[in-house]
């Protein structure tokens, strides 16, 4: 299978290195206006980004060099999903059930969305451990 079949690339140009850190400072491409997924995809909705990057001990980057980072493709995935599809199907869920239960429409819809805010949370509370599964690489 091909490299980029399986991974998400970005061309970037690094804006500093700290430690074993680099920060990779990337443009979207005139390519998001025809991409498919650029309405799930944070890279269409601003100029410029900037991400972590760990570096490997070998590798040796300097500020402004060009680079090509890379993402799992099914990383990409999975931060869709944990950003956008769960909290969704956690919010439609519960405002069912509780419609059901209570039969009250208002109510309802604020108890399913102060439902957002445990999960907001946790996503919070565990974001060194989804931090380290959600690595940039360089190619």
């Amino acid at each position: 299978m091909q490299e980029s079949i399986r991974n998400i690339e970005h061309p970037g140009i690094v804006d500093h290195v700290e430690g074993r850190e680099a920060f990779v400072r990337i443009q979207p491409q005139s390519a998001c206006g025809s991409c498919h997924s650029k309405s799930h995809c944070s890279m269409s909705e601003v100029s410029d980004k900037v991400v972590e990057v760990s570096l490997n001990p070998q590798e040796q980057l300097t500020a402004g060099q060009p680079v090509t980072i890379t993402l799992e493709r099914s990383l990409g995935f999975r931060a869709l999903f944990l950003g956008y599809m769960l909290p969704f199907l956690i919010l439609l869920v519960s405002l069912f059930v509780l419609v059901s239960l209570t039969g009250n429409e208002g109510l309802s819809a604020l108890i399913a969305i102060a439902l957002m805010a445990p999960y907001y949370f946790l996503l919070y509370r565990f974001r060194e451990k989804i931090r380290n599964k959600f690595r940039f690489r360089i190619k």
